[in-house]
């Protein structure tokens, strides 16, 4: 019994040291496997000082210079019979735009113009007969004469507002007409705008621009124009002639004004792609695939120093389909950047470079 015992515990023994040997040598597995873990491979680029170019793309609309636009209006009260024209007609000068009849105190006022005009011709002529007969005074003559001349006046620029002619009011220049501002059967009060014209000569385009983006937008500056609502139309090059200094509160862009050649038949209103090139002279770049978006909404590379990766924050200039411009205190030309696998790293972790 007693040697039935000392084989039971010799027994336990053994499967206790076999037990312990195995969970040592599991343990000694993992720690060979841990040692072995591989070590990324990642490929790098020299951070370069150079030029990087950047074509700046912007939206627009063709528009009147401010302050350019020509209303068309009359001195006295009218009626308007017929229009003539449409918004975005080109007319030339001397063109029918509005057919008109005098309202019924407008005749009442050209009317009176005329009687007075035709009262002071006939006072004149007797004055004048009166003077030659030395019945009349040089005093009265020239009081005649004064009366008849703002008679005179006064009808002449009824009859050059259209009062008294072929009710037809003409345009005085050639242009795009911008806004008809009146109906068919409208009063329109004296000094009311009837038409608005603008001048083929001072059309140009507005843009709206990114704030970030204002150093590529100078005055004259070159800007190519594209029209949007003709893919036949060619493209226009014009310069930039203001750079406002205000943030649109609707658009939440800046507006910029480009000057457009003679003779460039654009739409007025019509909307436009404008493309501008931005330069940067002598600054860091980057090849694309090696700034990376983090959490924080900003911008990271990595670099390698003694076979360990180096995060670093930087910001975003120019930038093209090849290169980017950054910007960072800690960066320097020649620098080896991760362009090849740096998704995966982190600051500090080892990694061998890809020959």
């Amino acid at each position: 019994m007693k040697n039935k015992q000392i084989i039971i515990g010799s027994l336990a023994i053994v499967l206790i040291i076999a037990g312990l040997a195995w969970v040592a040598q599991r343990l000694g597995v993992g720690r060979e496997e841990k040692k072995a873990e591989p070590v990324p491979e990642v490929q790098v680029a020299k951070v370069k000082r150079k030029t990087v170019t950047e074509k700046v793309i912007v939206y627009g609309s063709v528009v009147a210079q401010p302050g350019k636009t020509h209303s068309v209006s009359i001195a006295f009260e009218t009626r308007v019979h017929h229009i003539l024209v449409a918004p975005g007609q080109f007319v030339r000068e001397n063109d029918p735009l509005v057919e008109i009849e005098l309202s019924p105190g407008a005749q009442v006022q050209f009317q009176q113009a005329k009687n007075a005009a035709e009262a002071a011709r006939k006072e004149l002529k007797q004055t004048q007969e009166r003077f030659n007969l030395k019945l009349a005074t040089n005093q009265d003559l020239s009081a005649a004469e004064k009366t008849a001349r703002d008679a005179e006046a006064q009808l002449s620029a009824l009859q050059r507002a259209g009062a008294g002619g072929d009710n037809r009011i003409h345009s005085d220049m050639a242009g795009v007409i911008a806004k008809v501002n009146v109906q068919d059967g409208q009063i329109v009060a004296p000094g009311g705008s009837l038409v608005e014209i603008v001048a083929e000569s001072e059309i140009e385009v507005k843009l709206g621009l990114e704030a970030e983006d204002l150093s590529a937008a100078q005055e004259g500056t070159p800007v190519v124009i594209i029209p949007l609502n003709d893919p036949t139309a060619p493209k226009v090059e014009g310069r930039i002639r203001l750079v406002t200094r205000r943030i649109d509160p609707t658009t939440r862009l800046v507006d910029v004004y480009v000057a457009l050649p003679e003779a460039t038949k654009l739409l007025l209103d019509g909307y436009v792609r404008g493309e501008i090139q931005r330069t940067e002279e002598n600054t860091l770049a980057v090849p694309r695939s090696a700034v990376l978006p983090n959490e924080s909404r900003e911008f990271e590379v990595f670099t390698v120093t003694d076979n360990h990766a180096v995060r670093h924050t930087v910001k975003i200039g120019a930038e093209n389909s090849n290169e980017i411009q950054v910007i960072a205190d800690d960066l320097h030309e020649g620098d080896p950047v991760v362009t090849v696998g740096n998704y995966e790293l982190e600051d500090g972790m080892a990694v061998e470079i890809k020959k």
